[in-house]
């Protein structure tokens, strides 16, 4: 007898909550007036709400950017990964409360922005948006606050004196199955004003990017064979690097295991994942997954180029963990990150 299963990195399907609404505001301004750069500690809130008996597990928010940073007359611009987004706080009321906090959520603490994608506030939250109200109609509602931060460097000294960027971010809310539950666009102004101290010299400047066709990974075993010599899935020039230093790049799960939204699981360290690069001057170091960091290449200073990484998912042959599992969908997800070596 074949069992067909599947499980996503970042799990999509059908099904829609009309309980929860999701709306947000923002303090749009900052001014940076520091080669340090500055902080907005209340840049932008979240908020998800709603009436009566509701239930969602494994939401997800998200921060787009619409087009670059740049001046109204597009005679300047400010790279995108120039601005990140950091949580603060979480707060609300529940029925029966207490809502979730930012680390029973499990976001990440730095999310930096990428020019046209989508990147993640919260991944795959692991606490749901959940009201069991003694009377009908009970209200609940989730607040999230973050901040927003413009990198320090020398590059604030390419802008003369009080010009003003803006930066035009789309923010989507989804159910567990990429459903949209509400989606709002904001424009922060950033401000150069008049910048003291003296330029910092050789600051680290590092790029990560995910191609859009590699941020859905999917492993799917569909045949006997499937499980007699497993599988695994490619994604060709699927990360992209810029450094102007040496750099090294560590993935870790934000869940310890693969789960369903009917409650089955599967050890995270059950699959596993290699980088490869044509390019020289790159080490690449194969793992299985896992909730804690783990370095998976190093690089030089690529010079003003992009260097391209092919990435591979696959599973053992005969794995046990899978032949025993469950029918079903499961997913987590997972997080890249760049720093100097």
């Amino acid at each position: 007898m074949i069992k067909i299963f599947s499980f996503l990195l970042l799990l999509a399907g059908q099904y829609i909550y009309s309980q929860i609404s999701y709306y947000s505001w923002v303090n749009s301004y900052l001014q940076i007036n520091s080669y340090e750069g500055n902080t907005n500690p209340d840049a932008y809130t979240a908020m998800m709400s709603g009436n009566g008996n509701f239930n969602v597990p494994f939401w997800k928010l998200s921060a787009k950017l619409k087009q670059p940073i740049m001046t109204n007359d597009g005679q300047y611009t400010m790279p995108g990964n120039k601005v990140s987004l950091h949580p603060v706080s979480a707060s609300g009321q529940a029925d029966p409360g207490p809502t979730p906090g930012i680390s029973q959520i499990g976001m990440p603490l730095n999310v930096v922005l990428q020019e046209g994608q989508e990147v993640f506030l919260v991944p795959k939250s692991n606490a749901t948006l959940y009201n069991q109200p003694a009377q009908n109609n009970g209200y609940y509602n989730l607040q999230i606050k973050f901040s927003l931060t413009v990198m320090g460097g020398a590059y604030l000294g390419n802008y003369p004196a009080w010009i003003k960027f803006y930066a035009p971010v789309e923010f989507t809310m989804y159910d567990q199955y990429n459903n949209v539950i509400g989606k709002m666009n904001h424009i922060f102004e950033l401000q150069i004003g008049t910048l003291s101290g003296t330029p910092p010299v050789d600051i680290p400047e590092l790029s990560l990017t995910f191609a859009p066709s590699a941020q859905n990974a999917l492993l799917e075993f569909n045949s006997m064979d499937d499980y007699t010599n497993g599988v695994s899935v490619t994604y060709n020039n699927a990360l992209m690097v810029k450094s102007n230093t040496n750099y090294q790049i560590k993935l870790k799960s934000l869940q310890s295991q693969f789960t369903s939204s009917y409650g089955n699981s599967i050890p995270i360290n059950a699959v596993k994942m290699a980088l490869n690069s044509a390019t020289a001057n790159t080490s690449v170091f194969p793992i299985s997954l896992s909730a804690s960091p783990q370095l998976v290449a190093k690089g030089n200073a690529t010079q003003g180029n992009t260097v391209y990484y092919d990435v591979k998912y696959s599973t053992i042959h005969n794995d046990e963990i899978f032949i025993n599992a469950k029918s079903d969908d499961y997913s987590a997800t997972l997080q890249y990150e760049i720093t100097p070596q």
